[in-house]
């Protein structure tokens, strides 16, 4: 009797343990990194954005971008900056499979910021939360590099913000919290896949 119930726990450990290794290797995560050099190149906004596969056609990622610096033009005496800090988390759904071809994403954001413009001098600052959608594509270069293209928008509330005429005479234009709906990303952005 003894014998029976140990080979019968033999067997079963036996069977669920060849399941989860099945499972295991049908289901192999992939975890990427990628970083979008059309942020570095927007007044140095250093970024990073993490992703992991759920599924053959899901992914979730998060990221961050900040940017603390400001500069001078030369000749115009413009302050120029686009001060960030930016905190993201969504998914993504991939047709064909995960971290290659295309992909629409929607995404969680809450940014905090104060930038002006070579266009408008204006001085835009505040705090903004939303949710946004984006789509893409995703460029296999070799196993573990990729290039990624993609755009997206969103839109929320804005909420302690104040839009001066100028940086420099500080005169309010706008304040008060407002709701909003904008292009949120234009990226090409380098991956690299674990």
């Amino acid at each position: 009797m003894m014998n029976k119930r140990f080979l019968t726990i033999i067997l079963l450990l036996s069977v669920i343990t060849c399941t989860f290794q099945m499972t295991a290797q049908e289901r192999k995560t992939s975890v990427a990194l990628s970083t979008d050099l059309v942020d570095w190149a927007n007044l140095g906004t250093a970024n990073l954005e993490a992703g992991v596969s759920l599924h053959r056609h899901f992914s979730l990622q998060a990221g961050a971008k900040f940017n603390p610096w400001s500069f001078k033009t030369l000749g115009l005496g413009l302050d120029l900056y686009n001060k960030q800090t930016t905190a993201y988390a969504g998914f993504r759904y991939w047709p064909w499979y995960v971290y290659s071809g295309w992909w629409v994403g929607a995404q969680a954001q809450y940014t905090g910021y104060s930038e002006t413009g070579v266009w408008r001098h204006a001085l835009d600052t505040g705090k903004a939360i939303g949710a946004g959608l984006s789509f893409g594509y995703t460029l296999m270069l070799s196993e573990n590099f990729n290039l990624e293209f993609g755009a997206g928008v969103w839109g929320g509330r804005r909420f302690e913000h104040t839009l001066y005429c100028c940086p420099d005479c500080m005169k309010v234009r706008q304040s008060g919290p407002e709701n909003f709906v904008m292009l949120n990303d234009i990226s090409v952005s380098v991956m690299y896949v674990f």
